[in-house]
């Protein structure tokens, strides 16, 4: 019989927090409430995170390690064309959206609940974006796009309401809509005439 292993404080306070943060709101959210969620004492925060701040920037490193495990790992690995592995992309999201702990995207609220002039969490929301973007585009130009800047902000629209939409309405329908939409922007930029037709 194969065990689970067992989490480390560390991990359960990240994993509490991530939660708590989507749940229930940032400021919401007080240091009692984290250690009451992950069951780990008060010392173990400050011994390994030093902050709640600290502890929130893990959080959106670990939403940002997700994306980019999708774009350099999951997606790669289909043996599929580039046009196909960006609708798969929504495939994704689907399953996420799908998850009982999903409650929206931590980078979007964040932002929300803060300074939205400057700060360091519009700044490292900006930069994680940014990267995550530039994997996207490195698909559509290899899909051989006509306007990949274009394509790339119709996308990120989509997307970027997918994630909304499936937060307030709690379904992961919202991902096989957008996905559809994806499908017509691809169709209309020629990548691929025959994208989303049944082969007869």
């Amino acid at each position: 019989m194969t065990k689970t292993a067992r989490k480390s404080p560390e991990e359960k306070l990240l994993l509490a927090a991530r939660r708590l943060f989507c749940r229930a709101g940032i400021h919401a959210t007080g240091i009692t409430r984290i250690l009451e969620e992950a069951g780990v004492a008060r010392g173990s925060l400050y011994m390994h995170y030093g902050s709640k701040e600290n502890l929130l920037k893990a959080v959106l490193d670990t939403e940002a390690n997700m994306w980019f495990h999708w774009f350099d790992q999951d997606l790669p690995a289909l043996k599929c064309s580039s046009q196909e592995r960006i609708l798969a992309l929504f495939d994704l999201l689907e399953k996420w959206f799908a998850k009982e702990d999903f409650f929206g995207c931590i980078f979007v609220n964040a932002v929300a609940e803060h300074e939205k002039d400057s700060g360091w969490v519009r700044d490292m929301a900006g930069t994680y974006r940014d990267q995550i973007i530039d994997r996207l585009k490195a698909l559509v130009v290899e899909s051989g796009a006509r306007d990949p800047d274009v394509v790339i902000q119709k996308l990120g629209l989509i997307i970027e309401g997918a994630i909304i939409t499936a937060m307030v309405t709690q379904s992961s329908q919202a991902a096989h809509i957008a996905r559809l939409a994806a499908e017509d922007v691809l169709r209309c930029t020629e990548c691929s005439p025959s994208l989303g037709k049944e082969s007869t």
